[in-house]
C-alpha cells in the first residue's frame, strides 16, 4: 500500500465502522425481543439464559398500592388476567415469555410511573412489568394493578 492508500484506509475506516455499530444498534432496537436469544445463539448456547433476581439493580420504583391508584385514576382497571400457567413465567430476570400479548402502558399512566433508561412498562393481562429493551428480561413486576 502506498502512503495515500493509507491515509484513505485510516481515514474511512472509523466512518464504516461507526455505521455498521448505529445500523446494528437500530437492528437491534427492531428486534427488543429476539435480542436475548440471539445473544444466547452467538455464545453457543440453545436456552436464553435467565439473570438471577440479585443481580438485577433497578426496581420498578413504585408500589403495588400506588400503580393501583393510578390505574384507578385512568379508569384502565377491568383486564383480564392471564392463565395460571403463562403467568407464572412472570418474574424477575425472566425473559418475557414468547408469543404473550403485550401492550404498552397508556401514555397518561407511563407519564406518572418512574422512568429508567433502557427499560420500559408494559402491560400483561392484569400486571404491569419492566422490561429490559435490550434483553427483553423482566426487571420488576407489579401483580394485579390492573385488576
Amino acid at each position: 500500500m502506498n502512503a495515500r492508500t493509507t491515509l484513505w484506509v485510516a481515514l474511512i475506516a472509523p466512518l464504516l465502522t461507526q455505521q455498521v455499530i448505529a445500523a446494528d444498534a437500530d437492528k437491534e432496537h427492531e428486534h427488543k425481543g429476539k435480542a436475548a436469544e440471539k445473544h444466547a445463539k452467538h455464545q453457543g448456547k440453545n436456552k436464553v439464559t435467565e439473570l438471577n433476581p440479585a443481580d438485577i439493580t433497578v426496581s420498578a420504583g413504585i408500589s403495588v398500592t400506588d400503580a393501583r391508584a393510578l390505574a384507578k385514576r385512568y379508569k384502565l382497571t377491568g383486564q383480564s388476567a392471564l392463565p395460571p400457567g403463562i403467568r407464572k413465567n412472570l418474574a424477575r430476570g425472566k425473559p418475557l415469555p414468547p408469543g404473550i400479548a403485550k401492550k404498552s402502558v397508556p401514555a397518561a399512566m407511563l407519564a406518572e410511573l418512574p422512568q429508567h433508561q433502557g427499560y420500559e412498562w408494559q402491560v400483561v393481562g392484569t400486571d404491569v412489568v419492566l422490561v429490559s429493551i435490550a434483553t427483553a428480561v423482566i426487571t420488576d413486576v407489579l401483580i394485579d394493578v390492573l385488576n
